[in-house]
């Protein structure tokens, strides 16, 4: 039987990128050793308790229960969400491997997969699937709602159908260690991921195209900057020039590239930001990507650490709750937010 499963790149995507470039899935628990002996989960959680020996009962029984989908239980064939976190889409793939453990790779356990799309933007389906691509867990099976139906009509038609039986409910919350078990169908959500998704999807709507550039010029300017922004159309790759200092006169010097898609930014957009550091006397480039970077944009960026400089979602969103205050009453009227203290919780790696 074929099943849909969600497994996570790190809690702060820090394995997304890899895992794409590599068409793997990397779910972290590094500390851990090889699994490819244990084949159920009372003998992972043996393991576990060898490899995390501070950690609670209940914990090392919730990472048992996951560790033992990864390796064990989720089989070839198997359809795979990984809700990216640098953008606010989600990559759907087919498992294609057993199974591996490698001591010499930085993400020793791994499974093979075929990504069939690496960046289905969350808006596509519809709140209850969002919500289960917000468990907490780092490795989870999603059951309800014909979910793994749904994702099959999404990769083909890029429409979520919704549930046929009109079952739309958010997913329920477990509320003792003795609930909270990966291999139930109900996980305790992700409320910062939940409403970080909405926020992006209210960004995306209200500052479509050159609109995104105004809002990240009006960042930089409560962030002490003076800045000028291009006027709409073709930029030749500046969209905002930021300069620090008196009248804007100083030597902290920035020209901003903003890519407002969800597609991601390119290798020939860093060296274009590149060319348009030099051509402008620019100090620093800061590429603003919704959509991320691929993997040869990324080793560009790293190649010029000391000029030029990434935010992704993640950075935007930073940056826009560091100044929201200060925004103007015109932009928190298209991003009306509150801040609100929520629990936590540990599902994952």
């Amino acid at each position: 039987m074929t099943r849909l499963w969600i497994v996570r790149a790190g809690a702060h995507g820090e394995r997304e990128l890899a895992a794409i470039e590599q068409s793997k899935l990397f779910p972290g628990f590094l500390e851990v050793g090889d699994l490819s002996i244990r084949k159920d989960r009372e003998a992972v959680l043996v393991e576990l308790q060898t490899a995390m020996p501070d950690a609670g009962a209940g914990r090392l029984r919730n990472f048992a229960a996951q560790l033992n989908q990864f390796a064990n239980r989720i089989e070839i064939g198997d359809y795979v969400v990984l809700p990216r976190k640098v953008t606010n889409g989600v990559a759907i793939g087919i498992v294609t491997g057993e199974y591996t453990f490698d001591a010499d790779d930085p993400f020793k356990h791994s499974r093979q997969i075929e990504w069939k799309n690496e960046s289905i933007p969350r808006d596509v389906f519809k709140q209850d699937l969002r919500h289960s691509f917000g468990a907490f867990m780092t490795i989870c099976e999603v059951k309800r709602n014909e979910a793994l139906e749904r994702v099959k009509t999404v990769l083909e038609t890029s429409h979520d159908p919704g549930s046929l039986l009109g079952r739309q409910g958010v997913v329920a919350v477990k509320s003792n260690d003795e609930d909270i078990d990966a291999e139930a169908e109900d996980y305790q959500i992700d409320i910062e991921d939940i409403a970080n998704q909405q926020i992006i999807s209210l960004i995306k709507s209200e500052f479509a195209g050159h609109a995104l550039a105004d809002l990240v010029a009006e960042i930089l300017r409560l962030e002490g900057y003076t800045t000028k922004v291009s006027p709409p159309g073709a930029d030749g790759g500046v969209d905002i020039l930021a300069a620090g200092g008196t009248l804007g006169l100083g030597e902290d010097r920035i020209c901003v590239q903003v890519k407002s898609g969800d597609g991601a930014a390119n290798h020939d957009v860093v060296l274009r930001l590149i060319g348009s550091v030099s051509n402008t006397q620019a100090q620093t480039g800061l590429l603003v990507s919704i959509g991320g970077v691929n993997a040869v944009a990324q080793k560009e960026l790293d190649n010029n650490f000391f000029k030029l400089r990434l935010w992704q979602m993640p950075d935007l969103l930073k940056a826009l709750f560091r100044t929201y205050g200060e925004l103007s009453d015109e932009t928190r009227g298209k991003l009306p937010l509150k801040q609100i203290w929520a629990p936590m919780s540990e599902g994952g790696s």
